[in-house]
C-alpha cells in the first residue's frame, strides 16, 4: 500500500473574496503544507494581475495552491521511488553548464581564428585521397536542356544550336530562350540527377544506362511542347562521382577537420600551460 503524503492547506474564507490580501503584514504566513513543505503567503505574490477582479483573483489563488500541493504530492512520490544518483540534478545541471560554456567557447574561438579559405588544389587533393567516399548513388549528366511552347519560332535554330560547342552558338541560343522557351538551362558545367532531368520531359527509358550510352541528343514533343535535351557527358551509378558534384559538401569536410583540429590543439594546448604553471595537482 503506499503511504500517502500528509497534505494540510491552510486557506480562509476571506483569502478568496479580495486580493487585498497579499498586502498583509504577515507575509511569511502558510498557505499550504505537504508533510515538511510548505507554501507561503509571499510565494503568491504576483500571481495575479493588476485590476482583477475580486473573485477572479479567488479563482487564480486557488487554483494555484491546488496545482501547487498537487504537484508536491506527486514529486514526493517520485522522489521516494528514485534513487540518489537519478535524483542527483545538480550534478547534470552543473555538467551541462560547464558543456555549454565550453562549447561557446569553442564556437567563439573557431569564429575569430578559422581559415575557411579552401583553394581548388586543395579540394582535387581531397578528392582523389577519398575517391571511395564519393560513389554516385544515381546516374548524373550534364546537358543542355530547353522546354518551347509548339509555337515557338525557328526551332530549327535550337537543333542547331543545342549541338554546338561554339561559345557564339551558345550566347545566341540563350537570347532565343529568354524570349521564347518555357523553361531551359545551359549550364555546361552543373551536374544534374538523370532522374531529375526525366521529370521535365516525356522521356522514361527502362535501361537509363544503355539509353545514356547510346543517345546524345533527345527530341519530343506531346500537345503543349517541344522538348530538346543534348546529352554533354554523364556518369553511371557506382561510378567515381566528379569533384564538382561534391565541391560543397568536400568544403564542408575540409572545414570541419580545420575546425576539429583546432579544437583540439586548443584544448591540448591549455592543458600544457596550466601544466607547465602548476594550475593545477593530481593527487
Amino acid at each position: 500500500m503506499i503511504k500517502r503524503p500528509v497534505v494540510v492547506v491552510f486557506i480562509f474564507s476571506f483569502l478568496f473574496v479580495s486580493c487585498s490580501w497579499l498586502g498583509g503584514s504577515n507575509r511569511d504566513e502558510r498557505v499550504a503544507r505537504v508533510n515538511s513543505n510548505y507554501l507561503y503567503k509571499s510565494d503568491l505574490e504576483g500571481i495575479v494581475s493588476p485590476g482583477t477582479s475580486a473573485s477572479d483573483s479567488a479563482v487564480i489563488i486557488r487554483r494555484y495552491i491546488e496545482n501547487w500541493v498537487r504537484q508536491q504530492v506527486y514529486l514526493e512520490e517520485a522522489e521516494k521511488n528514485l534513487s540518489e544518483d537519478q535524483t542527483d540534478f545538480q550534478r547534470k545541471v552543473n555538467d551541462y553548464r560547464n558543456s555549454l560554456i565550453i562549447f561557446t567557447y569553442e564556437n567563439q574561438f573557431i569564429s575569430s581564428n578559422l581559415d575557411t579559405v579552401i583553394t581548388p588544389e586543395l579540394m582535387t587533393e581531397y578528392y582523389e585521397k577519398h575517391q571511395d567516399e564519393f560513389k554516385l548513388r544515381d546516374n548524373i549528366v550534364q546537358v543542355k536542356f530547353i522546354k518551347l511552347p509548339l509555337d515557338a519560332p525557328e526551332v530549327n535554330r535550337v537543333r542547331r544550336f543545342i549541338r554546338s560547342d561554339d561559345e557564339q552558338d551558345l550566347l545566341a541560343l540563350e537570347e532565343y530562350c529568354i524570349n521564347n522557351a518555357a523553361s531551359y538551362f545551359l549550364d555546361t558545367q552543373s551536374w544534374f540527377v538523370f532522374n531529375d532531368i526525366l521529370r521535365d520531359m516525356p522521356v522514361n527509358p527502362q535501361n537509363q544506362e544503355s539509353f545514356l550510352r547510346n543517345n546524345r541528343f533527345i527530341e519530343r514533343r506531346d500537345d503543349f511542347y517541344w522538348y530538346f535535351l543534348y546529352i554533354i557527358d554523364y556518369r553511371l551509378e557506382g561510378s567515381a562521382s566528379p569533384l564538382a558534384f561534391h565541391s560543397d559538401n568536400i568544403k564542408a569536410i575540409i572545414l570541419n577537420h580545420r575546425k576539429q583540429n583546432m579544437i583540439n590543439e586548443l584544448r591540448q594546448q591549455l592543458y600544457k600551460d596550466a601544466a607547465s604553471n602548476n594550475s593545477f595537482e593530481i593527487y
